[in-house]
């Protein structure tokens, strides 16, 4: 269990309140029962009331939560930070820190703990541990779902039956969802559960406008598409990225010009990147990550063997689709609407994507199994990438092969630079059409 920051007082917490079971610090006397509690010389922030949201089945939306941060009204102890998004949950809890606690304190009231299974009992001591500051003790514990079931059962046991002290929010972010229900459940109407996920593919833009305007600049759309092209999908990246250039211009209009000057290309691109932009035909795309693999020591032959492989399917399935068009003809219509939604992730084109699957699946069950099988169709991971096949023709792959056969016969036998030989091989194909 790593602590990153901690109390520095470990006595234990009279009575913690309001507790879910009986506290064992309750069938002893307090010596110090004759003076005020430094819990009572402010007023909980968290209300006596169970919380709206509690019922587990609905987890409070993030907007919801953050607005209730904003307005010091949270009316729960303990909130489970559920989904993979580990980023917008760490920046969720500065907020809440930033919220309840003044800079001075944080170093003794905000604690922030990456459990290993080991040292829970050291945590649980932490917790019943108490700080003389008025604000309120803040505990953000990840991992917990990383340990076994049973050092887990048996920390939340201790919790529950302690109950949770008075002016504390405990935190738990886990990316197991059953998990994240079984903190949730154990804890009942003193817990709330928000799952955290990034941000759709076409809302990613959005997003980066968004914090962009929270940073106290503007961004503009070309600029924050060409800031995802530099970056990826990485929120913790495009934060780091949308902050320093909010530094540099602050107050103004983020163009694409202050991106291309500002952010170095540090996606970290796979060979399957690389395949899928020359699927869609994308030149620069594909060029630009078969160099950034060859910098990065990606063995230039493997990335070859995995680009010819792809058109042999390629032009197995048009071959397979021009001898049997009452069996394919079917399949082709379905990879034509596929293709429509392909690059959307809303949950309307999720949907619609998974039923055009399923329908492909269905009738793949129908026809003889070894053209089925050539064809890769009983295989959801295949499918979804067959549709690019309808950006090439069958003259135009048949019309490679001889080409293939000469540039392999030549990488084998060590030409002189089989990067440059692969790029002019990919540049000729994809600028053809």
């Amino acid at each position: 269990m790593k602590f990153v920051e901690h109390t520095s007082s470990l006595y234990p917490l009279p009575s913690p309140l309001p507790p879910l079971h009986p506290s064992p610090f309750s069938l002893f006397p307090f010596p110090f029962s004759l003076l005020p509690s430094p819990f009572t010389l402010h007023p909980s922030p968290f209300s006596l009331q169970p919380s709206p949201f509690s019922l587990h089945t609905n987890p409070m939306d993030i907007q919801t939560f953050e607005k209730l941060i904003k307005t010091r009204k949270l009316a729960s102890p303990i909130y489970v930070f559920g989904g993979p998004e580990l980023f917008l949950k760490q920046k969720t809890f500065n907020l809440l820190a930033k919220t309840y606690v003044p800079p001075e304190e944080h170093s003794e009231n905000v604690n922030r703990i990456v459990c290993n299974g080991k040292e829970l009992p050291e945590l649980i001591n932490l917790i019943y541990s108490f700080s003389f500051n008025p604000s309120p003790r803040l505990f953000f514990i990840q991992d917990l779902d990383e340990v076994t079931s049973k050092q887990r059962k048996d920390f939340l046991e201790k919790l529950k039956n302690g109950g949770v002290p008075i002016e504390t929010i405990i935190v738990f972010a886990v990316k197991d969802s059953k998990i994240a229900t079984e903190i949730s459940s154990a804890f009942k109407q003193q817990s709330d559960k928000i799952d955290f996920w990034a941000p759709f593919a076409n809302k990613l833009n959005e997003w980066i406008r968004k914090e962009t305007s929270e940073l106290g600049s503007e961004i503009a759309l070309d600029a924050a598409d060409q800031l995802i092209e530099l970056i990826g999908s990485d929120l913790a990246l495009l934060h780091q990225e949308i902050t320093k250039l909010a530094l540099s211009k602050p107050g103004s209009r983020i163009n694409i010009t202050d991106v291309n000057n500002g952010v170095a290309y540090i996606k970290q691109d796979t060979a399957f990147d690389f395949l899928e932009a020359f699927g869609k035909r994308q030149t620069s795309k594909a060029l630009r990550i078969l160099e950034a693999l060859n910098n990065r020591g990606e063995p230039v032959q493997r990335i070859w063997f995995m680009l010819i492989k792809q058109i042999r399917e390629y032009r197995l399935f048009h071959a397979l689709s021009s001898d049997r068009p009452d069996l394919f003809n079917p399949i082709l219509s379905q990879l034509r609407k596929y293709k429509i939604i392909a690059d959307k992730s809303d949950f309307k084109s999720n949907q619609e994507k998974k039923n055009i699957l399923a329908e492909i699946q269905n009738i793949a069950g129908n026809m003889p199994e070894p053209l089925a099988n050539a064809a890769s169709l009983k295989l959801q991971s295949k499918i979804k990438n067959l549709y690019m096949a309808l950006n090439f023709s069958l003259p135009e792959l048949t019309s490679l092969w001889p080409r293939i056969i000469e540039l392999d016969s030549k990488l084998k036998s060590g030409a002189p630079d089989p990067l440059a030989a692969i790029q002019c091989f990919v540049a000729d194909i994809l600028v053809a059409n």
